[in-house]
């Protein structure tokens, strides 16, 4: 589920509008480096996106050698990565069974989720699964 315009180009416009230079593009999804401070940031679409086992397993790495490690949502904004942040697992489906629909989809996020999508929904913004 993501907002129309992605959270990599709203992340990436805001971060280049505060003087970061985003030197790598990929994974984590960018390493940002201004003056003399660094930082790693996985982009995820909203709030209750967790990271995935490789994603959280290379933060936690780079966060243990000092460097400054985050999670980013357009609803949340920064979310720092350190050491000890634990991994969650999250449920997936396998392959070939029964696809979702949409309510099914909403009903499995986070309450904290649902209830964002329900504000922004209501300010007339647009998400889709």
């Amino acid at each position: 589920m993501k907002p129309l315009k992605t959270a990599e180009t709203q992340l990436r416009e805001q971060l280049e509008k505060d003087g970061w230079e985003i030197t790598h593009k990929g994974w984590p999804d960018f390493a940002c480096i201004r003056n003399d401070q660094m930082m790693f940031v996985e982009v995820k679409s909203y709030r209750g996106e967790m990271l995935k086992k490789e994603q959280h397993y290379i933060l936690t790495h780079l966060a243990k050698l000092g460097l400054n490690c985050y999670k980013w949502t357009p609803q949340g904004g920064f979310t720092r990565i350190t050491p000890a942040t634990p991994h969650i697992e999250v449920e997936k489906r396998k392959r070939g069974g029964k696809r979702l629909t949409q309510k099914e989809k909403f009903n499995r996020l986070p309450i904290e989720t649902q209830e964002q999508i329900k504000r922004d929904e209501a300010q007339g913004k647009v998400w889709y699964f």
